[in-house]
């Protein structure tokens, strides 16, 4: 397969390795002898921060509507002048 190191993880036997470049646009891997379950995944970091993000404002925006429909609905405390 061709070579793209951004993103990409190849994990075998379960276990994270390095990949590397050969011939210029290959992909390669390092393998202990012996028979073996070879996964490259497309991981990259910003999926995962993008998610923290989303994340993080959905619950902002949560606590912004909880907090708006609360003040909202509370009884004001001012005292009437009669």
């Amino acid at each position: 397969e061709m070579y793209y190191a951004n993103g990409w993880n190849a994990y075998v036997n379960g276990e994270l390795k390095p990949h590397y470049r050969v011939n210029y646009a290959l992909r390669a891997l390092r393998l202990p002898a012996g028979d073996n379950t070879i996964i490259f995944k497309f991981e990259p970091r910003i999926i995962e921060s993008g998610s923290k993000i989303t994340l993080i404002g959905s619950i902002v925006l949560g606590l912004l509507i909880i907090g708006a429909i609360i003040f909202t609905l509370w009884p004001s405390r001012k005292k009437e002048v009669v």
